[in-house]
C-alpha cells in the first residue's frame, strides 16, 4: 500500500517543525509514470545542488532515476510540478512562494504532497555603506527606492511581495530585474539603477551577492529586518516569517534578518506507488545526504 498520505497543504506546511513523513493511503493510481523530474533552480545554487545530491542518493539508494531540471525558481518549479503536461513531479520552493501560489489557485492544493522540510531559507537585503536604509522602517519611509531581484519568478520576487504586502507603504518600492551582483557593484554610483539588492538563500550559504559585501564591508551594509512588522501567516495561523540573528565570518557583525522554510513537493497524481514509496524511503533514511544542516 502507498505510504504517502493525500494532505493538503494545509496540513503539511505547519511551523519549523519535524518532517512530516506520510506512511499510507491510496488516491488513485496513474498510469506507468516516466521517471522522476525535479524542478531546482538555477545551476550551482543552493537548490540545484542539493537536487543533484538526491539524484546521487536516490539512484543509490533507492534505484529511482531522478532527472533535475533547472529553472528559474520557487514560482516555476510549483507551476511545473502542477502541470498536467510537464514532467515534472518534484519540486523545491520556499514556504511563502507555495502560500502565495495557492492563494491564487487553491483547487491544486489536493495534488500536493509535503515530502520533507529543507530548511530555513532567509532574506538578505544589501546596500551601499553611506545608504540611509538600515532597517525595514526606512524601507517603508523611503521615497522613490529601487531594489534589484534576480527573477520576477524567483522565489526571491514572492518574498519581496510577502513583506511589501505586511508593510504598509513598501508597495511603492520599484523592483528592477536582472543581474543582482552586477547591480550590487554599481551601488556606490551614481548611474546606478537600484538602491540595494535582495537574495535569499541558506543562512550558511554564500552567494556572490552576500560573499562580495562580507569581503567590502567598507563598501556595504545588511538591511536589518524584524519580524515584528510582518504580520503574515500560513492558513492555519503560523507565521511566515521568523527573526534569525546569522553569524557572520569575522570580523563581521551578525546580520539580523527574516528567514522562512523550504519544503520539497510532490505532485502525487503524476507518481506511481512504487515511486512514491521509494521516495518516502529515501527522505525518511538518507535525508541528511541530500540536505545536510551544516
Amino acid at each position: 500500500m502507498d505510504r504517502l498520505f493525500s494532505r493538503t497543504l494545509l496540513v503539511c506546511l505547519l511551523a519549523f517543525g519535524a518532517p512530516f513523513h506520510p506512511v499510507a493511503q491510496e488516491s488513485g493510481e496513474v498510469a506507468d509514470a516516466p521517471d522522476v523530474v525535479l524542478s531546482s533552480g538555477s545551476r550551482g545554487g543552493g537548490y540545484w545542488n542539493a537536487a543533484k545530491r538526491l539524484q546521487s542518493a536516490a539512484e543509490k539508494k533507492a534505484g529511482l532515476a531522478v532527472e533535475v531540471l533547472p529553472s528559474t525558481g520557487s514560482l516555476e518549479n510549483l507551476e511545473l510540478t502542477l502541470d498536467e503536461n510537464s514532467p515534472v513531479n518534484l519540486a523545491f520552493t520556499q514556504a511563502d512562494a507555495a502560500q502565495y501560489y495557492l492563494d491564487g489557485h487553491p483547487e491544486q492544493i489536493e495534488k500536493l504532497d509535503l515530502l520533507e522540510n529543507i530548511g530555513q531559507e532567509c532574506v538578505f537585503i544589501i546596500t551601499g555603506g553611506d545608504s540611509k536604509i538600515r532597517n525595514e522602517k526606512d524601507l517603508h519611509d523611503a521615497a522613490d527606492l529601487r531594489i534589484g531581484i534576480s527573477s520576477p519568478t524567483s522565489g526571491v520576487a514572492v518574498t519581496f511581495q510577502y513583506m511589501a504586502s505586511g508593510i504598509p507603504g513598501m508597495d511603492d518600492i520599484s523592483v528592477v530585474y536582472g543581474d543582482t551582483l552586477a547591480a550590487m557593484q554599481q551601488l556606490d554610483s551614481p548611474d546606478s539603477t537600484v538602491d540595494a539588492v535582495m537574495v535569499v538563500h541558506r543562512p550558511r550559504e554564500r552567494s556572490p551577492e552576500v560573499s562580495h559585501a562580507l569581503e567590502n564591508s567598507d563598501r556595504y551594509r545588511f538591511v536589518e529586518l524584524n519580524d515584528n512588522l510582518f504580520l503574515q501567516s500560513l492558513w492555519n495561523g503560523s507565521k511566515i516569517y521568523r527573526t534569525m540573528n546569522l553569524a557572520m565570518p569575522e570580523p563581521n557583525k551578525p546580520v539580523k534578518t527574516l528567514c522562512m522554510r523550504g519544503v520539497l513537493l510532490a505532485n502525487k497524481l503524476k507518481l506511481t506507488t512504487e515511486q512514491r514509496n521509494k521516495l518516502s524511503d529515501l527522505v525518511l533514511y538518507h535525508w541528511m545526504e541530500i540536505y545536510p544542516t551544516r
